[in-house]
């Protein structure tokens, strides 16, 4: 977490911020039980039409900084290639 902005600039990527001031925070941990088994009826119901964007969600929880912005379109090229490949569309989640 920025704690001072002047000495930890979201913009300037190349700044290292001092760990003593911005520690490390876990904010979640994710757990998933292993799958049961593969099959492509599955993979093509569910698998084949998720797509993961840290864009789709809270603009609390949105990135931040240059570098990030950057790779927004990577992720929409992504998913619009992969759509289009495995010839399904792939619909994100909307915000409630």
């Amino acid at each position: 977490m920025a704690t001072d902005i002047e000495a930890m600039p979201v913009e300037d990527s190349a700044t290292e911020w001092p760990e003593d001031e911005s520690p490390y925070v876990a904010v979640a941990r994710v757990n998933a039980n292993p799958q049961q088994s593969w099959s492509e009826e599955l993979w093509a119901e569910v698998e084949s039409g998720l797509a993961f964007s840290p864009w789709i969600g809270l603009a609390a929880h949105r990135p931040l900084g240059s570098i990030m912005r950057a790779r927004r379109p990577a992720y929409a090229a992504a998913r619009e290639y992969r759509g289009q490949t495995n010839g399904i569309k792939i619909e994100e989640p909307s915000i409630l």
